[in-house]
């Protein structure tokens, strides 16, 4: 799973309880993948026009190769890794495979990003934080009308400089300012970053609010796993546990409710493998992180760097 939280680790008994019992129906019911129950029409922001929301639009995605990332090994490379690409492929799981070691379709780089003339950062980046690959939550202006992006904290330290991974040749786009108590990051980005509220297929289109109740539907996206779905298993007000996949790389990825951001990619509950392959079905770790509006009252209490913050 992404790496662990330095707060929300585990489960409680009952949540593990129904963690264990949608695996098990899910198992039960059909040997259909993940994907399948996220196409159905409940889930609350797919794409209107698409009927497989776990996969990148073709129209907008440029096709890509593997995030460089220092340090990250590849431990399904070679003819291995080769093999495993041809039987996702010929089972409905097909590339941009973009983090190694995990094969599930990961979103490929926006073309509106690829043809802009400065970099761009928005919800579902793909950032590389000093050596950590992690996803931005999302992007925007803090009160004091800086450039900054939200990620998970433990992707880095404060003074840690920011890559995009959709655009590395553009060189650093920011740096770790501050990293906070819930496993936040916020990134002090350069004033020539361009920051949106829609990045590819994720648009955020508020902010917090009501804390989803158990089994609302919410989504994810992340590099390593792309676009996830699954139901909420607990809520507090400041943390939600939910059975979408995430694995390495998907920490920061925004959690949306509809197009509100309600929270982030923390850790791994560590009760089931992380999402390696799509083949797991719902075999995998329920997911926590830390809600947005649990985060936004920790900025402004600090105050500094992303306090404030506003979407653009």
């Amino acid at each position: 799973m992404v790496r662990p939280s330095t707060r929300p680790t585990r489960v409680t008994a009952a949540v593990a309880a129904v963690a264990l019992a949608v695996v098990a129906g899910a198992a039960g019911a059909a040997s259909a993948p993940r994907a399948a129950a996220a196409a159905a029409p409940a889930v609350p922001d797919a794409p209107a026009a698409s009927t497989t929301p776990d996969a990148p639009a073709a129209s907008t995605d440029l096709p890509v190769g593997p995030v460089p990332v220092p340090g990250l090994d590849d431990v399904l490379g070679g003819p291995l890794g080769d093999a495993v690409d041809r039987v996702l492929t010929a089972t409905g799981a097909p590339g941009p495979h973009r983090v190694p070691g995990h094969y599930y379709t990961s979103p490929g780089v926006p073309r509106e990003v690829a043809e802009s003339p400065t970099p761009v950062v928005g919800p579902s980046t793909p950032l590389v934080v000093g050596r950590e690959l992690c996803t931005a939550t999302v992007a925007g202006f803090d009160a004091a009308g800086r450039r900054v992006a939200v990620t998970a904290g433990h992707c880095g330290t404060p003074g840690d400089p920011v890559t995009s991974a959709d655009a590395p040749e553009r060189g650093q786009v920011g740096v770790v300012a501050r990293v906070g108590d819930l496993d936040q990051a916020v990134i002090l980005l350069d004033p020539t970053v361009t920051v949106t509220a829609t990045y590819g297929d994720v648009t955020v289109t508020g902010l917090g609010g009501p804390t989803p109740a158990p089994m609302t539907q919410v989504c994810k996206t992340g590099i390593t796993t792309g676009r996830t779905c699954g139901p909420v298993l607990e809520a507090t007000p400041d943390y939600i546990t939910a059975h979408y996949c995430g694995s390495e790389g998907d920490s920061g990825a925004p959690v949306l409710d509809g197009g509100r951001l309600v929270g982030m990619v923390n850790g791994s509950s560590t009760l089931l493998p992380s999402c390696v392959t799509p083949l797991q079905g719902d075999m995998h770790s329920p997911t926590v992180g830390a809600t947005w509006t649990a985060v936004a009252e920790d900025l402004d209490a600090t105050g500094g760097v992303g306090a404030g913050f506003r979407l653009p």
